[in-house]
């Protein structure tokens, strides 16, 4: 199908495969990502007009609605491309769109190898994680790669098992055949009839999943998620936004109290511990590239007891620095700690495992 007039002004950008994510704030100013760096770019709007025709033509395809009532909207193009919109009143110079491209460029594990953002031991205790069914949770900030990681490590999943992907706006696609994908939806112009992801993650457990993924989880819905976990589902994967692995623990403790359960913090932290085994976290550095910081076994409450807290446990980190010239420099180190599920991945292959934390 063709591009309307509306599209056509940016679609150079939508055709350019280095461009990763268009930001359109207003009628006048225009800026994309490429390679990890944000540029401003001469806006092809000439007036608001022109810009509010433009988001007319991207979500009445969608099936969607942005008004003065509702005046922030979330779907995914024909490509598979994350669109957010916010209008007036609440964007207060002109309309603002962000487009998150879907990429095709990376399409295994040894891509983000060869890019820096982990080491091949790295890779390799993904590989294990995936096939000893840890339930794993990616962190990171927005356009950190989440995502993207989530992805490339799902391809492990063995082809036979049956994955129930859950995602707020569908936008990853999964390589396995047996998959079964579900997608939030809104409220309609009355405010009614939405499905949110907590009610597609209890639904899921009726749906004889082997494996459970969630896109993003932001709110009360990490109770199910953490439910999932504990209940027998191993292997889930999830992605939150968090800074840090203590601030993604921190984060899913403030989501399940945001369930207004009367459960106190020690048995929410009980929870968190038995359900997540691994952190993988994200970040965007200063020069465009993207690296996991951090792979963090979650060990449970600790010691002392009811006010012990989580406790984790470090397994590789991206130590970072910058010198007298102001140059970014860093490297990836192994810590030698061997997790307490090291008989997990020791099941799957023994002597791939003892490889794994040797440190360096």
């Amino acid at each position: 199908m063709g591009r309307t007039p509306p599209v056509q002004r940016i679609a150079h950008l939508l055709d350019d495969p280095e461009v990763t994510e268009i930001m359109i704030n207003g009628p006048r100013h225009v800026f994309v990502e490429k390679g990890g760096i944000v540029h401003e770019l001469e806006s092809p709007f000439q007036n608001q007009g022109q810009l509010t025709a433009l988001v007319d033509a991207l979500v009445v395809p969608s099936g969607r609605a942005v008004t003065t009532m509702q005046p922030f909207v979330d779907f995914r193009m024909p490509d598979g491309s994350r669109v957010n919109i916010v209008i007036a009143p609440v964007a207060l110079d002109g309309p603002v769109i962000t487009i998150r491209r879907a990429t095709a460029s990376l399409t295994q594990m040894a891509d983000l190898v060869r890019l820096g953002t982990l080491t091949e031991q790295m890779a390799y205790f993904c590989f294990m994680a995936i096939k000893a069914r840890l339930n794993i949770v990616f962190s990171g900030a927005s356009g950190s790669g989440k995502t993207t990681t989530l992805g490339l490590m799902s391809a492990y999943i063995p082809e036979g098992e049956r994955i129930v992907l859950i995602e707020d706006t569908a936008e990853l696609q999964l390589q396995q055949s047996h998959v079964v994908r579900l997608e939030c939806r809104p409220p309609n112009i009355e405010g009614s009839g939405a499905i949110p992801l907590s009610d597609l993650l209890r639904n899921s457990f009726r749906m004889r999943p082997n494996r459970i993924i969630v896109g993003e989880v932001r709110g009360p819905e990490a109770v199910e998620m953490l439910q999932a976990m504990t209940s027998g589902h191993d292997g889930c994967l999830a992605v939150l936004h968090a800074g840090t692995p203590r601030h993604a623990l921190s984060r899913l403790e403030m989501m399940v109290l945001s369930k207004g359960l009367p459960l106190p913090l020690w048995g929410i932290q009980r929870q968190i511990g038995e359900a997540v085994d691994v952190i993988i976290q994200l970040a965007l550095m200063a020069d465009g590239s993207r690296r996991v910081t951090h792979i963090t076994e979650v060990i449970g409450v600790g010691d002392g007891g009811d006010d012990g807290g989580l406790e984790t446990e470090d397994l590789y980190l991206f130590e970072h620095g910058v010198d007298e010239s102001g140059a970014h420099h860093g490297h990836f180190r192994c810590t030698g700690v061997r997790p307490r599920f090291y008989d997990r991945l020791a099941r799957v292959d023994p002597k791939l495992t003892e490889k794994l934390f040797v440190a360096g």
